[in-house]
Order: C-alpha cells, then sequence, then structure tokens
C-alpha cells in the first residue's frame, strides 16, 4: 500500500507543478542571445557601422550559449530594438549581460518601454555582469533597446531576456496546494 500512496502522491504532484507552468511562460524575445548568428528578431538603430555578431562558440567571448553581439559606434550612437507583445499591468522580469572593455570614450545605456533601465559612461573593463530588473509594460507592445558607443572599442551584449513575472496570489495558491498534497499524504501514510 505503501508504494501505491507514493506514486499517486507523486502524480498529483506533479500535476500541481504542471499547473505553475503558466506562470513561467518563458523569453518573449526573439533571438535574445544572438543564436541565429546574426541580428534577426531586432531592429538595429542609429549608427551600426561597427556592430555584429561573433559565434565563437561557449567561452570568454559568450556569456552563454554559442554568440554574442558587439557594438562600437564610433562618435554617435547605435543599437538595437525590438518590439515585444505584453500585457498591459503585467510585470516583466527583464535580464541581460553585458560586457565593457574599458574604452572611452564609451556608453551603454538599457531601456524597456521608453524607462532607463541602466546607463553607464566609460564603464570599466570587465568580464560579463548579469543585469536584472523589473518593470511593468503599460501597453499591449512594448520596445526593449539598448544603445551603445565604443570608440576604441567593442561593447558587448547576451542572454537577452524577458519574461512575465507571476503573479504573487498565483504563487501562494500553488504553494497551499503543494502543502495540502504533502498534508495528505502524511496522513493516508
Amino acid at each position: 500500500m505503501e508504494l501505491h500512496y507514493g506514486w499517486k502522491t507523486l502524480r498529483l504532484l506533479a500535476v500541481a507543478i504542471a499547473g505553475i507552468a503558466p506562470c513561467y511562460a518563458g523569453n518573449i524575445v526573439v533571438n535574445g542571445g544572438f543564436e541565429t548568428g546574426d541580428f534577426t528578431g531586432w531592429t538595429q538603430t542609429g549608427n551600426s557601422s561597427f556592430d555584429g555578431v561573433q559565434c565563437p562558440g561557449p567561452g570568454s567571448a559568450v556569456a552563454e550559449g554559442n554568440c554574442s553581439a558587439f557594438f562600437g559606434p564610433v562618435g554617435s550612437i547605435g543599437g538595437i530594438t525590438q518590439n515585444l507583445t505584453t500585457q498591459i499591468g503585467q510585470t516583466y522580469l527583464i535580464s541581460f549581460d553585458f560586457e565593457p572593455d574599458g574604452g572611452t570614450p564609451s556608453s551603454f545605456s538599457a531601456l524597456f518601454n521608453g524607462n532607463t533601465l541602466y546607463t553607464v559612461t566609460n564603464p570599466p573593463a570587465s568580464a560579463y555582469q548579469v543585469f536584472n530588473f523589473a518593470a511593468a509594460a503599460t501597453s499591449t507592445t512594448t520596445a526593449i533597446a539598448f544603445n551603445f558607443r565604443d570608440d576604441p572599442g567593442f561593447l558587448f551584449l547576451d542572454a537577452v531576456s524577458v519574461q512575465a513575472a507571476p503573479e504573487p496570489a498565483t504563487v501562494a495558491l500553488v504553494g497551499l496546494g503543494i502543502g495540502a498534497l504533502f498534508f495528505w499524504r502524511r496522513r493516508l501514510a
């Protein structure tokens, strides 16, 4: 009997976890890791004279996957943007990996829905840094944009992700459901 109840509990737990899946719909950015080897899904803006995608494979030149984007506009700003399908009032979790080379003059900014998430002028050289933000959408189409300038070298971008944040009430209900399953399981044992 013990084995029977154990499997039944596992099946119910799997159903409960499957109910969480809609809360984590996944990345809505197209080609956020530039794995296509180009800017598919993105629109280049401004000065794009020294922008591109490199695919050296896993290692120090990329944050994840095989490819990353590089930007080195000289004398003026260049960048990329992508319009995302969003839900009004929904909070989105935004993340990206950024690697500056330490050259000057240089600048970088990240925007969501026209609002600046992060901006820096003449950042010091470093390995990839992971940035995470949360922001709400105010329309059904929301732009994510990155702007760059690096006269002497290149700035690198990889692993761009935008995901709907789970609603607190949904997470609480799933937690209560899982707790009830374990309580029910203990009573049967």
